[in-house]
């Protein structure tokens, strides 16, 4: 009686290893396609940047805001500060107090001066083809405007609206009044999205750009 048991038990065993094994390699898959929705979910940011190669930048330590430009009595330009306007500039001065630059106080002169701009475009878009229309600006302007229109146009039947948000910031020499250091990043991003985490994540992610590394320099040089 024993015997049969145990005989019946080992077969029903042998008989569930296929199981056993669909079951792994289902767990397996379920771990995996996890893992990748976590991956998914961090945000990228694609960051580009351009710089004066002569510049040495380890001489700059203080900066402060670039003064905004005056605005003409027949200009449409809306220059009140909004809340990203506010947003954007709490973002920068705190990475910037976290890489170690001070900002200068109104008595004081600067090493450097920033300045931003940021636009949001709507845009239409069927991969990998899409539809540009005029931006919207928001900024802190400081001489000329920043436009980012396309002229690419594609015949299509099914396009999927979106927004794009672009922001650049701009690092200028005190001194010569000259641009020395430019960094953006573009992101799908509405005014409405731009909370601050968001900013702030956009932000340090172009302003750990900077100062460029002796690596980047390196190969801007050849």
């Amino acid at each position: 009686m024993f015997l049969s048991y145990s005989f019946t038990t080992l077969k029903l065993y042998k008989s569930m290893k296929p199981f056993n094994k669909i079951a792994k390699l289902i767990t397996g898959v379920m771990m995996g396609l996890l893992v990748l929705g976590f991956t998914g979910c961090a945000t990228t940011y694609n960051v580009t940047t351009d710089f004066d190669k002569g510049t040495n930048f380890q001489a700059y330590k203080t900066w402060r805001w670039y003064q905004d430009a005056p605005v003409a009595k027949d200009s449409t330009n809306r220059r009140y500060t909004t809340f990203l306007d506010k947003r954007v500039k709490n973002a920068v001065e705190a990475e910037m107090q976290r890489r170690g630059f001070q900002k200068a106080s109104a008595s004081d002169k600067p090493d450097m001066l920033l300045a931003y701009d940021f636009t949001i475009e709507n845009q239409q878009r069927l991969n990998p083809n899409f539809v540009s229309v005029p931006s919207i600006g928001y900024g802190y302007w400081y001489g000329y405007r920043y436009a980012y229109t396309y002229n690419r146009l594609y015949n299509t039947t099914s396009l999927q609206d979106y927004q794009q948000g672009t922001l650049i910031l701009d690092v200028v020499d005190a001194k010569s009044n000259e641009l020395i250091w430019r960094g953006s990043s573009e992101t799908a991003a509405s005014e409405r999205s731009l909370t601050d985490e968001k900013v702030q994540q956009i932000v340090s992610s172009i302003l750990a750009k900077f100062p460029p590394q002796e690596q980047e320099r390196a190969t801007a040089r050849r």
